[in-house]
């Protein structure tokens, strides 16, 4: 007799299991920032933490813990305290949550890292959500934990974890996108269109180039949804794009208030370009990475701020790659495949040691991420045979290769699509099991077990198609 899914016991549900996921990801993340990363940095995160951004964003967060607003932490340090000079190194998410904790005395380095361990411990609990969204009424239990299980073990999602970045945050929002993004394409309302706004919104305030997924996310889940009327798509796409636009507007009213020049989300476009675009990263070794030598040396005159900095060593890029154009496809392509592990690696994972990764577990993140990426391929495929929208999944994808062509190839900045490419994995890899067992039951010549009845609102899905969402009030 066979048992219905309702009667199932308690530690065969899908909530028993996301929770037992959820605590191995936490496990894993603790046992890699507190014992097996020791030793990176000059300490790691329990003595003295990483030089470059991870400094920036743990002082960033300390001043404004200490009531001295948004200020720049290397021109107060290198100043013993005496520059206040305004800044915006980073949007203010990542620094405002830190700060939070630093005002009720967790601010220390080893407080700031475990902060960040609980963020990539949400992102297995969201994965798992995500998943089962994905899967559908009949898979999405099974795609669902399968996806928890890869981001709770995945060497490209944890070792993000062991530092004070906003990699970390990024992989969390960009899967809370999708999977509000996914739940108003099955269930189109205003209020969920609100969310997919929200959380790119948070996201913006993370990373600034997640304002494309307004673009490459919301519009194909609004407007191509034929079961709405075009009135309707036409408005929840603008929904969607207004209120990710008013999550942002305060803190970029707030820099247009304080610079020489409008500053948005950041000033850090204008520094990316000029140690990207240089001889050092046009020819020779370096190609497609970046260097600090390719910043020419200025001094800030007096009255000058970081959007003078930004201005110039903007113009500094730009003309670069205006005089070297012949070259810059090349280059291109060397980010390209410095992102995606297919260029020059060894030597990367080299250059991922200087950014807190130790070598270790970049080589073991290797060998995960190129199975990965053939099941998530698979995964894709899978997805649009059975006609669900993958513009969720594949649009971070998306934007990680438009970071890459404008600025570098770098691991790190693969970030918001490690956490989607193991969704994409957990759908090809059930589909690839799927089909194993289906081929083992015709060997044997067994009968195909007829499903059990589904609910009208899946009958869709017992196909393999999942149902249309329905029409909105």
């Amino acid at each position: 007799m066979t048992t219905d899914v309702t009667t199932r016991p308690w530690w065969r549900t899908f909530g028993f299991g996301l929770a037992v996921l959820t605590l191995l990801g936490l496990a894993i993340r603790l046992v890699y920032v507190l014992a097996a990363r020791h030793g990176v940095c000059g300490g790691g995160i329990l003595i003295d933490g990483c030089p470059g951004d991870a400094w920036v964003y743990r002082h960033s967060a300390n001043l404004l813990a200490d009531g001295k607003g948004f200020i720049s932490p290397v021109d107060y340090a290198v100043s013993r305290g005496r520059l206040h000079l305004a800044s915006a190194d980073h949007p203010p998410l990542l620094i405002v949550v830190l700060a939070g904790f630093s005002l009720v005395g967790l601010s220390s380095w080893l407080a700031h890292g475990l902060v960040v361990v609980a963020i990539g411990t949400v992102s297995v609990v969201v994965a798992g959500l995500l998943g089962r969204e994905v899967g559908g009424p009949r898979l999405g239990a099974r795609v669902g934990l399968i996806a928890a299980a890869l981001v709770a073990c995945s060497p490209n999602v944890w070792i993000n974890d062991g530092n004070i970045l906003s990699e970390s945050p990024a992989i969390l929002l960009v899967l809370l996108m999708a999977w509000t993004a996914y739940r108003c394409w099955r269930r189109p309302s205003w209020g969920r269109a609100a969310l997919v706004g929200l959380t790119i919104g948070l996201a913006m305030l993370v990373r600034p180039e997640s304002a494309l997924l307004v673009l490459i996310v919301g519009a194909p889940i609004t407007l191509a949804h034929h079961a709405s009327a075009w009135r309707d798509r036409l408005g929840r796409f603008v929904l969607i794009g207004v209120v990710a636009g008013v999550v942002c507007a305060p803190w970029v009213g707030y820099n247009l208030t304080r610079f020489n020049h409008p500053v948005t989300l950041s000033t850090g476009f204008g520094i990316t370009l000029a140690n990207t675009n240089c001889d050092i990263t046009y020819y020779g070794d370096r190609t497609g990475y970046w260097s600090p030598d390719c910043i020419p040396p200025f001094e800030r005159a007096r009255g000058e701020d970081q959007s003078d900095d930004e201005q110039s060593l903007r113009q500094v890029g730009l003309d670069y790659i205006r005089s070297h154009q012949r070259r810059y496809p090349v280059v291109v392509l060397a980010r390209l495949g410095r992102m995606f592990n297919v260029y020059r690696v060894g030597q990367q994972v080299q250059f991922d040691y200087y950014e807190g990764r130790p070598t270790w577990a970049s080589r073991i993140g290797l060998g995960f991420f190129y199975p990965t990426v053939l099941l998530a391929a698979l995964g894709v495929v899978a997805l649009r045979r059975r006609r669900v929208p993958i513009s969720p999944l594949v649009g971070p994808i998306v934007l990680v290769v438009v970071n890459a062509v404008i600025t570098f190839g770098h691991a790190r900045y693969r970030a918001p699509a490690e956490g989607v490419l193991c969704v994409l994995a957990a759908v090809g890899l059930d589909a690839v099991v799927r089909r194993l067992s289906a081929a083992r039951r015709r060997a044997r010549g067994a009968p195909r077990t007829a499903p059990a009845p589904l609910p009208a609102a899946a009958a869709g899905a017992s196909s393999g198609t999942d149902p249309a969402p329905p029409r909105s009030p």
